[in-house]
């Protein structure tokens, strides 16, 4: 999105910057996490997807149905020192609407995902859910080939990492380059980094990262609306809810677990190269470090 903005919007056409966001997409999946070596390797793309009729997802269904979290906001609200009427209590409320130029580098790029991969999701279902249920397959199915592979969860979403499980090789690859005055400068990281970041973004001691569901359970996360005192399903990606979980309801998950046991790289070398080709023509930087 930055890229965009920043380098293409204002500088080419519409059909040259669509063309330059599609090549940004793949030059970046071809790449792989840019705090390592550029590798071959086995990737998977997990996307959010809302229901149709409400615009929202399971977890919004079960806070209307929830009395745990009806008394959760009731007692928010009485902290808060405002009237219950006036919150919106709805999941991630409080965020605003994406702005044309998110659904443009969203759409394109997702149309690209598609075209070559496919892209695991399910309606109401968010992209955590996905990378919980690969965690859990990492975890539990101690005879294939995804409990013996090193895991790397490519993404902005601090939630995911509570995912980060050292004794099943599953580390968290922060794709954001780290800001200058940010105390936790490492991008790839194993337990430790997940604690150290926890104590020092949130002022809370884990012992292990799968527990950081505890420390939002007390404190909430108003980030997606969730107020303090919500139930522990609301943010536990490394255990299956009963009822909302990808391995129950996602038709396509036996598909899932083929591509996470495939042995064979599944990168593109010359989607690699025509992408760096398409930047160089008009002059643009790419998207990514080299």
């Amino acid at each position: 999105m930055r890229w965009y903005t920043d380098k293409v919007r204002n500088l080419v056409s519409e059909e040259v910057a669509k063309k330059l966001i599609r090549a940004a997409w793949a030059a970046k999946i071809q790449r792989g996490p840019d705090m390592l070596r550029r590798h071959s390797y086995r990737f998977l793309i997990v996307a959010d997807s809302r229901y149709r009729d409400t615009g929202n997802y399971w977890r919004d269904k079960y806070m209307r149905d929830s009395p745990v979290v009806s008394e959760a906001w009731d007692n928010y609200a009485e902290a808060q020192g405002v009237p219950r009427e006036t919150l919106k209590t709805s999941y991630k409320g409080t965020r605003g609407d994406k702005t044309d130029d998110f659904w443009l580098v969203f759409n394109e790029g997702m149309d690209y995902c598609e075209q070559y991969y496919g892209v695991f999701q399910h309606e109401g279902y968010e992209a955590d859910d996905f990378a919980g249920a690969i965690y859990r397959a990492s975890r539990d199915r101690t005879e294939e080939l995804v409990h013996e592979r090193q895991i790397l969860l490519s993404t902005l979403d601090r939630d995911w990492s509570q995912l980060v499980d050292e004794s099943h090789r599953v580390y968290f690859a922060n794709t954001r380059v780290p800001f200058p005055a940010e105390k936790i400068q490492e991008r790839l990281v194993g337990e430790l980094g997940v604690k150290e970041h926890t104590m020092h973004k949130m002022g809370f001691d884990l012992d292990h990262p799968k527990n950081l569901a505890e420390y939002k359970v007390l404190h909430g996360d108003m980030g997606d609306n969730l107020p303090p005192g919500s139930p522990k399903c609301l943010f536990d990606l490394c255990d299956a809810n009963p009822d909302w979980n990808i391995e129950a309801v996602f038709p396509r998950y036996e598909s899932l677990l083929e591509s996470l046991n495939d042995p064979n790289a599944n990168d593109r070398p010359d989607h690699f190269e025509s992408a760096l080709r398409a930047f160089a023509t008009v002059g643009i930087e790419a998207p990514f470090r080299p």
